[in-house]
């Protein structure tokens, strides 16, 4: 029978006397390694009545889907279609209107974000909330290293080349007919409201690159991320998160790629022990997608289906890879500049109550 991970083994406490009982103000509870973390309490309702970290991954992972895809998105837009047939007396034509729904960008952009932001960002906090009362120290809602997090960002860069190549490569690979078509449909209404509307920039930005940048962070590397690590270590879970990550999307074209940024962000998470190092390297790489579009959309000369189309040189992808591999050991050395060899979610006990400070 093998020993159970590191981070749900009890706190090692020392001998006691037979027959007496822990003292009243030690509950259980789990601290990372950085100087500045604090303990983060195991009180919740969650763990009370037993959720094991990965069944309630799981459960927390499914009910983000069905929230963002089933709940939220589609009851903005039902609320968008009931605005527009209000404000024309309604007389409007209902079906001529739900038609409309695929170009209409601001009202699809709109519910993205809500949908975001609740099935993804607020769902997170109030899950970690059942676990803990530290749900923000649960979810690496804390400062960064500083220099772990200019790596962090560095790294996007270097890495970035190798996505863009991977990608590439990913599209080269077979799929169902019905597949292809639904992901041109997806990357078409994104162009769509990208190039062919009259949404702004800033928009778009909160749209496309801030409210992702936050709300899948919290999901996926705050909440997720912390929990796989719980059970199977610092490893697994960045990997495994990271794979999610890039099937989440369900563009299989590109799920090869997607789940390199996935890795990637949850490494630097966990290398500069904040979860603002993920929503950094996210927002480079949403925002560059909106920077680039603007520019074209402001120009007028530049052709997206061109740089689409344009093929990348495979030596850049390799050199991106050699590249990010130096960053990456760059930055393990930070970490263990600063923490040593310590493992994050180490058992430890803790106050029922937080001091004041």
């Amino acid at each position: 029978m093998t020993d159970p991970p590191v981070a749900d083994r009890p706190a090692p406490q020392g001998p006691a006397p037979l027959g007496s009982a822990p003292p009243a103000e030690a509950v259980p509870a789990f601290r990372d390694a950085w100087p500045w973390a604090r303990p983060v309490r195991l009180t919740g309702w969650m763990e009370r009545n037993g959720f094991t970290p990965l069944w309630a991954a799981a459960l927390v992972f499914v009910l983000a889907f069905l929230l963002f895809q089933l709940v939220v998105s589609p009851l903005v837009i039902a609320i968008g279609i009931g605005i527009d047939v209000a404000r024309s007396g309604g007389g409007a034509d209902v079906g001529a209107l739900m038609e409309g729904v695929l170009e209409n960008g601001r009202l699809l952009l709109t519910a993205n974000t809500v949908g975001q932001a609740v099935g993804f960002g607020l769902l997170a906090v109030a899950v970690a909330r059942l676990h803990s009362p530290d749900a923000w120290e649960y979810l690496r809602v804390r400062r960064p290293d500083g220099p772990g997090l200019a790596l962090a960002a560095l790294g996007w860069a270097t890495l970035y080349p190798a996505v863009l190549w991977a990608g590439q490569l990913n599209e080269s690979l077979p799929q169902p007919e019905w597949l292809r078509q639904f992901e041109q449909s997806q990357v078409e209404l994104l162009e769509g409201a990208l190039l062919g509307s009259d949404l702004s920039t800033a928009f778009l930005f909160v749209a496309l690159a801030l409210t992702p940048a936050i709300c899948e962070e919290l999901l996926f590397r705050g909440y997720l991320q912390r929990q796989v690590e719980r059970r199977g270590g610092a490893v697994a879970s960045i990997v495994v998160v990271g794979v999610l990550f890039g099937a989440y999307h369900l563009r299989l074209s590109q799920v090869v790629p997607l789940s390199m940024l996935g890795i990637y962000m949850g490494f630097v998470v966990w290398a500069t022990g904040s979860l603002w190092a993920g929503v950094a390297v996210h927002l480079l790489n949403n925002g560059l997608a909106v920077t680039v579009a603007a520019i074209a959309k402001h120009r007028g000369d530049v052709d997206m289906a061109e740089i689409e189309a344009a093929t990348f040189p495979w030596y850049l992808g390799i050199g991106g890879l050699v590249l990010t591999y130096a960053v990456v050991q760059a930055l393990l050395r930070r970490r263990h500049a600063v923490v040593g060899d310590r493992d994050d979610a180490e058992p430890v006990t803790a106050p029922p109550h937080r001091p004041a400070t």
